[in-house]
């Protein structure tokens, strides 16, 4: 993931800016929580990087409604399902600098390069280096699995924009299960990202 926001067309569809896809940044550490709350987030966030792929399901509220699935296959493919809200009913491949677009009855491929930017951009060592203010919350679980909740503030890479987070880590993978993100400014107010790191993705040019 070159930027972790994936804002391209994406964005301009929703309408919600680069921040979109940043807020995606996880944080929290395996295992159980130790005595240094920051440590713990840079390390899942370290972890998160790593994956070979990963689905997230997300929910925006603000001046329009977003819900949309994205799947991640490293290390530049896309797939984008625009389940409710502006582009409900649109999907998005993204492969390399290949484009496909779905409106309607059937896909079309995009003359324009790659700009969907990679998920990636927030859990780099740039990404978090503007982290702050980070805590234990404690713990919680979600779909029968334990997990440690954190909270703390940072800015997006792209733009700077600043957003609170919450972030759910599984207690045993160490990865992120579930964010919650509040911005204070900007068309888009608050974010829930549940991510799906277990089931395989595979992601292959349509058919058409």
């Amino acid at each position: 993931m070159k930027t972790l926001t994936i804002s391209l067309l994406l964005l301009a569809l929703t309408g919600l800016g680069c921040k979109f896809f940043q807020s995606l940044a996880p944080g929290g550490g395996g295992g159980g929580a130790s005595s240094d709350p920051k440590a713990d987030v840079i390390e899942a966030s370290r972890k998160f990087i790593a994956l070979k792929s990963f689905s997230a399901k997300m929910e925006g509220t603000g001046q329009t409604e977003l819900k949309s699935q994205v799947d991640y296959v490293a290390p530049d493919r896309f797939h984008v399902k625009y389940l409710a809200g502006t582009g409900a009913g649109m999907e998005m491949i993204v492969i390399g600098d290949q484009m496909y677009m779905k409106s309607g009855g059937g896909w079309n491929k995009s003359s324009g390069g790659n700009t969907v930017p990679t998920l990636r951009d927030s859990f780099t060592e740039e990404g978090l280096k503007t982290l702050s203010d980070v805590k234990f919350e404690g713990n919680d679980t979600l779909d029968g699995r334990s997990a440690l909740i954190y909270s703390y503030k940072n800015v997006t890479p792209q733009g700077g924009y600043p957003f609170n987070s919450k972030i759910w880590i599984g207690k045993d993978s160490g990865l992120p299960m579930k964010i919650l993100v509040d911005y204070p400014s900007g068309p888009l107010k608050q974010m829930t990202v549940n991510y799906d790191t277990e089931t395989p993705v595979t992601i292959e040019p349509p058919i058409k």
